[in-house]
C-alpha cells in the first residue's frame, strides 16, 4: 500500500487548554492520509467543542485510559 491510513487516537479528559494546539499540529503535517479519533472521559470543559472542528470521530469511554485506547483502536 503506497499511502496507508494513519489513525491517531487521542484520549482526553478536560484537555481544552492544550488540545487545540495538538489538533492543529496534526493537521499541518505533510502526510495527508490521517484520521483523528478522540476518546473522551466525560470532559466538563470545551474539549468536545474544540475537537468537533477537526474530526467527527468522537467517542465517550472511561474511566481508564486503557479502555479509551482500546475503543479508539477498535474504531480505527
Amino acid at each position: 500500500m503506497k499511502d496507508p491510513l494513519v489513525s491517531i487516537i487521542i484520549t482526553t479528559r478536560n484537555s481544552s487548554r492544550t488540545l487545540k494546539k495538538l489538533l492543529e499540529s496534526i493537521t499541518k503535517q505533510s502526510y495527508r492520509r490521517v484520521e483523528i479519533i478522540l476518546v473522551d472521559n466525560n470532559s466538563t470543559d470545551n474539549t468536545i467543542k474544540i475537537t468537533k472542528k477537526f474530526t467527527d470521530q468522537i467517542y465517550q469511554k472511561g474511566p481508564e485510559r486503557s479502555t479509551q485506547r482500546n475503543l479508539g483502536a477498535g474504531r480505527s
